[in-house]
């Protein structure tokens, strides 16, 4: 049950009255915490409670379903193992649900402390945080849960107690440690502790050259795969014995880009080019330095950062997570890339959802892999499974990643909007603008939802806030000039049009955004004509139009058909 579930008229059948609990006082008592605790957990954590109709802030809860999702966060060493007809029937949906995912022991990896006197060496100690993340998710997928890097920086500087984190994201092990970088020298102590008693099962401190790092995470990794009794596959032994020395200066310069990427602005992707591309300089066989190229050059070509054309994007993306996975076939961020070009630029959908797949089978917990391949189904029509890899997508990211649910919000947003479900689109939104209240993607489809609902005056307001706040977002200044044709406002939507074509004379603008516009104001003629130029500069966004509800007008246009045929013979 979650917060979006409908509120029940009656109590549930294996309830009582001294089940119910009517307000967020009553529910702090029972659960013995802060009001403030319980709406994060409602929020990242999926607490069971119910909105009361016509109200936002008041709320009620039963105690048999407060226990159950209490029961299964608790550290596994604490969790009894009851059998499911021995419980009240809600216990039993949430136990059974439960019992029927694979048993996990769940990690978090605390950011690492910086020990440098150099302060700006902080990016260093953030950095191998992250490396220390992937490196153990890549472990075994089906038996580690590795807590996400969105998640496991909140705690950076964090003075809560270690319990205190264990029981807000409900991990069995916890690894903290610090970092000190001298030269080419870095020395790191680690120790791993279990949540449920605090006892530190394992400590360690390593002096060593930096270009034995690589060789260092493999020996964490062991070594806390021993202490939790993690039988590693044979694949991933073989893979951790395999690692080589990495040149020092390859490497830093690998964490500088993986920092800026992570910011993900237009600007910082492109100075992570530049980071990356010097690591490759100095190592011509570190694999992930190519993995981060063809990231960073994959994301520049599309929306909503629009910085390079795709003609000369896209190719070198291709190229680089090719060459990555030929120095190491298990990256799963490198199928990813591959699988965006594919199904971005090339439009060859087949082999896109080939290396979806493959990037999911690698790394079941990626959540970009299941929300990239959600967009693909969503594309190709195949609404119901792409909102059910979307689901995926969310029990991945609510146990693994709980801060990354707003991308989950925005792409359920979507494709709902795409199945022309408007007002199941608009809650999503109102959900995740809860989490992130200045997310564009939400903005930019729950404008839509209004424009198509022919609520103008929401949506045209809506828009017009979002341009004025991210001014640089081409997207949102397209959706609003789509709002204003749509509306009747004919001379704003072709403002709209001119602003884009003075912008084109200073930076890459897609074409498909012109072709969006006049689809707004229902021109035929235009529409396909900025269409076709979209086929031919291979603009992103042109593999949506086949299910994009601001083209339904043009769906009969024997010119339309064509262009669809040529995109996907199957559309």
């Amino acid at each position: 049950m979650s917060k979006t579930s409908p509120v029940p008229e009656v109590l549930p059948a294996d309830s009582s009255a001294s089940d119910y609990l009517d307000s967020w006082k009553e529910i702090a008592v029972y659960l013995k915490r802060h009001i403030r605790t319980l709406q994060r957990w409602e929020k990242l954590a999926g607490l069971p409670v119910y909105r009361h109709p016509g109200s936002v802030g008041s709320v009620h809860a039963y105690k048999s379903e407060l226990d159950a999702w209490r029961r299964q966060r608790q550290p596994r060493t604490q969790r009894e193992a009851p059998s499911p007809r021995s419980l009240p029937g809600t216990e039993q949906r949430h136990l059974q649900r439960h019992l029927a995912e694979p048993g996990k022991v769940r990690l978090l990896v605390l950011p690492f402390n910086n020990l440098s006197s150099d302060v700006s060496q902080a990016y260093f100690s953030d950095g191998l945080t992250e490396e220390m993340i992937t490196h153990l998710a890549r472990l075994d997928p089906q038996k580690l849960g590795v807590i996400g890097r969105t998640t496991a920086m909140q705690y950076k500087d964090s003075k809560k107690h270690i319990d205190q984190i264990a029981e807000e994201l409900g991990v069995d092990y916890i690894l903290e440690g610090s970092v000190r970088r001298d030269a080419d020298r870095v020395r790191i102590t680690s120790q791993l502790v279990r949540a449920s008693d605090q006892t530190h099962l394992w400590a360690e401190n390593y002096d060593r050259d930096l270009r034995d790092v690589l060789a260092l995470q493999s020996d964490v990794a062991q070594s806390i795969a021993r202490e939790i009794r993690l039988a590693l596959p044979a694949r991933v032994q073989a893979r951790l014995s395999g690692l080589r020395s990495v040149h020092p200066e390859a490497y830093e310069a690998y964490l500088k880009g993986r920092a800026l990427w992570y910011e993900r602005t237009t600007e910082a992707l492109k100075r992570s080019i530049e980071y990356f591309q010097q690591a490759i300089q100095k190592d011509e066989s570190y694999a992930p330095a190519y993995a981060g190229l063809a990231d960073a050059y994959g994301l520049l070509a599309i929306v909503p950062w629009d910085a390079l054309a795709p003609r000369e994007a896209m190719p070198k993306a291709k190229a680089m997570a090719q060459k990555a996975l030929e120095i190491d076939d298990s990256l799963a961020e490198a199928y990813s890339s591959l699988a965006l070009v594919l199904h971005r630029y090339e439009w060859d959908w087949p082999g896109a959802e080939q290396n979806y797949k493959r990037a999911i089978e690698m790394n079941p917990n990626s959540s970009r892999a299941h929300l990239w391949y959600a967009w693909l189904l969503l594309n190709m029509g195949r609404a119901e499974e792409g909102l059910k890899e979307i689901k995926e997508a969310e029990e991945v990211t609510r146990r693994i990643d709980p801060l990354g649910l707003v991308d989950i919000r925005a792409t359920m947003a979507e494709g709902l909007f795409v199945a022309r479900q408007y007002d199941r689109a608009i809650e999503e939104c109102r959900k995740g603008l809860e989490l992130n209240p200045n997310y564009f993607l939400l903005h930019y489809v729950l404008g839509r939802c209004y424009a198509q609902k022919q609520m103008y005056a929401q949506a045209i307001s809506l828009f017009e806030r979002a341009v004025k706040f991210d001014g640089d977002n081409l997207l949102l200044l397209a959706a609003l000039g789509y709002t204003y044709g749509f509306s009747g406002r004919r001379a704003k939507a072709l403002k709209c049009v001119e602003t884009l074509k003075g912008l084109r004379r200073s930076r890459y603008v897609s074409t498909i955004y012109f072709a969006c516009i006049y689809a707004g104001l229902r021109d035929r003629d235009q529409t396909c004509l900025w269409l076709e130029k979209a086929y031919q500069e291979r603009a992103d966004g042109l593999n949506y139009i086949n299910v994009e509800p601001g083209f339904d007008f043009l769906r009969s246009d024997p010119r339309f058909q064509k262009l669809l045929r040529r995109i996907d013979p199957k559309p």
